[in-house]
């Protein structure tokens, strides 16, 4: 009788990441129209419309989850272009204006606002604090931008490990003892991945492949900062935000 629930055991657990891998296509097709483009728009540009990044709806429908470094720096004249994203609409992109309504630097975080249109399909945010090294993930976006044509690509990967991130030290002047606190009170973990990410990825949702859940957020400026080279020698490695740092930017923005 032992031997046979021990049999049990294994073939439920075995069928736990096969179920996974079959649910992906199904949960691929139901989170595309939830991420999106972000990037610049000015009508004497050329093009008009420059990609900076990826981005996925969260929340009431109407925000958008992205990375800092993805956004555009503050424009030093009215003559800047506009912050805008674009969504699919069945076989076309429709272009909506953006607004930045809040952000975590430290975690390369960036919370926008959709000024305009109906809500969009958002994505659920998960439980990331249960995510542990091993484990199946798939994270999605727009790899090198436009050399794609804009379509929405999703790569495989496992949490190869799950480690802290390496924050800039002060210089020896500014050792002081709030500015020692406040790289502690920063601290945080990153999710490793051995899928390779590009550019585009860049503010791109890391999900469960069994339920759609948001589980982190891709950043490139983490794998720059460990001096990867991501287009001419990709490592094969990513690094991803936990999704707590998203549930907490949420909160802080009701």
């Amino acid at each position: 009788m032992n031997r046979r629930l021990c049999l049990l055991a294994c073939v439920a657990g075995c069928l736990v990441p096969v179920a996974a891998r079959a649910d992906l296509p199904a949960v691929i097709e139901r989170l595309k129209p939830s991420v999106v483009l972000v990037g610049t728009y000015k009508a004497t540009d050329s093009p008009r419309f420059q990609m900076r990044g990826t981005g996925f709806v969260v929340g009431d429908g109407l925000q958008v989850i992205t990375n800092l470094h993805v956004l555009p720096d503050p424009p030093a004249s009215g003559d800047a272009p506009a912050l805008v994203i674009q969504v699919r609409q069945g076989s076309s992109w429709q272009m909506r204006a953006a607004t930045l309504v809040g952000q975590d630097a430290p975690r390369d975080l960036a919370l926008l606002r959709v000024q305009e249109g109906a809500a969009m399909p958002a994505m659920t945010i998960g439980n990331s604090d249960a995510v542990r090294e091993g484990e199946d993930v798939a994270f999605m976006g727009f790899p090198i931008g436009g050399a794609l044509g804009y379509s929405t690509v999703t790569h495989r990967a496992m949490v190869s490990s799950i480690t802290p991130a390496n924050l800039p030290s002060p210089t020896a002047g500014r050792l002081q003892p709030q500015a020692i606190r406040g790289l502690r009170e920063d601290a945080f973990n990153l999710f490793q991945l051995d899928g390779t990410a590009y550019p585009g990825n860049s503010g791109g949702p890391l999900f469960n492949p069994g339920n759609g859940e948001v589980l982190g957020v891709v950043s490139m400026v983490l794998v720059k900062g460990r001096r990867e080279s991501a287009l001419s020698q990709p490592s094969g490695i990513t690094y991803a935000v936990p999704a707590r740092h998203v549930q907490a930017l949420l909160e802080r923005h009701r």
